[in-house]
């Protein structure tokens, strides 16, 4: 397996890293922010700060008063990072429509990956922010220093509202970046929830693209991340699960590089229900989800009869109805290997107590209503 992720090992960023432990986002936008930026100091005094520190911090006032001493806005400091970046990773909207209205440049390139302050809001979730620098003019299809466009950065870091907020405003469901990747694929890898997934889904998104260079779909990538929430997804949204990569590579191909049970089985299940394979008439079954329904409510109504109906055989030998006890509790594993699936913690509670009753019930009337009556 290590030879086949080499191929597709890239640097760090927006970039696909096929290393589980490398999976988790890279903080390349986080220059001076932090989660304790937004609370102010009530000690220190602000008289004292430059506009930088003012500016992560929203002290207002100060960078007013640094601004109408002379300081210009468009200056970027030594970090390359201009004011404006610096208010829209902090979400300081005040400090945003005030240096634009001083000739702030909103898609100004600043930092170590030349990106724009939207993607610097965007990269941290500020949906209140990405849409303000909208207002004024910003531009979400311009890619950062890694080629990535505002979409595909809040596609591959979560931020639901986000993308669905560009997507209303113009931005291409399918567009790629310069990684050959688009918002779908980028889902897929990084994001390990129902969304934005599913909400891409509901834009109609071309399931089946392969990316520009390694042609792997988003099914490809989901399995390459082992992100079994969004295989689901996937599937259920009718994802071709035979599409090759440009190794020749179906997603089932990655599943058993992998050794993951899970997704081989799924995978195996997606293909088998749609005419892929020709599945036995047990296979049949399985895949059956009305037929594992009523296995897993039936099978308590068996167990408890075939427990009394063996402690009430007359036979003498206890060895004889052990075995018949043994046999019994190897069917039901059997049964539950074969048909018990996730549904089972609701179905099979429901099937002991109707079980319960039911035989209790018969039990009662049985045995009890003749002396009852007479």
């Amino acid at each position: 397996m290590a030879d086949a992720m080499d191929d597709y090992e890239k640097e760090a960023g927006c970039v696909p890293i096929l290393h589980p432990e490398e999976l988790k986002p890279q903080s390349h936008y986080n220059h001076g922010y932090s989660e304790n930026v937004g609370r102010k100091s009530h000690v220190d005094d602000y008289s004292t700060w430059d506009i930088v520190k003012a500016t992560q911090y929203g002290i207002f006032e100060r960078c007013r008063e640094l601004v109408e001493a002379g300081y210009d806005v468009r200056q970027p400091d030594k970090e390359n990072v201009t004011l404006l970046h610096w208010a829209a990773i902090n979400n300081r909207i005040d400090l945003v429509k005030y240096y634009i209205s001083k000739g702030a440049i909103v898609d100004q390139l600043g930092g170590d990956l030349n990106s724009t302050p939207l993607h610097w809001a965007t990269r941290q979730g500020h949906l209140s922010m990405v849409v303000q620098l909208l207002k004024y003019g910003a531009d979400p299809s311009l890619i950062d220093g890694e080629g990535c466009s505002c979409v595909h950065l809040a596609a591959q870091f979560g931020h639901t509202s986000i993308v669905a907020y560009l997507i209303a405003k113009g931005q291409d469901v399918d567009m790629m970046d310069q990684n050959g990747m688009t918002p779908l694929m980028w889902a897929a890898y990084r994001t390990h929830s129902v969304d934005p997934t599913r909400l891409l889904l509901t834009f109609n998104v071309s399931v089946n693209l392969g990316d520009k260079y390694h042609k792997n779909t988003a099914l490809h990538w989901a399995v390459l991340a082992g992100n079994t929430t969004v295989i689901s997804l996937l599937l259920e949204a009718n994802t071709n699960v035979d599409a090759q990569n440009i190794k020749g590579e179906t997603p089932l191909d990655l599943a058993k590089q992998r050794k993951n049970v899970w997704m081989i089985n799924h995978l195996q299940e997606a293909r088998q229900a749609r005419g892929y394979d020709s599945p036995s008439y047990l296979k049949r079954l399985k895949m059956d989800k009305e037929f594992r329904q009523k296995v897993m409510l039936g099978t308590p109504f068996v167990v408890i009869w075939l427990v009394g109906f063996i402690a009430d055989l007359d036979i003498d030998s206890w060895l004889i109805k052990g075995l018949m006890y043994a046999g019994m509790w190897i069917s039901v594993q059997f049964l539950s290997k074969s048909f018990f699936d996730h549904s089972m913690h609701s179905a099979l509670p429901l099937g002991i107590y109707l079980a319960t009753k039911f035989w209790m019930y018969i039990t009662w009337f049985y045995w009890f209503w003749n002396d009852i009556l007479f």
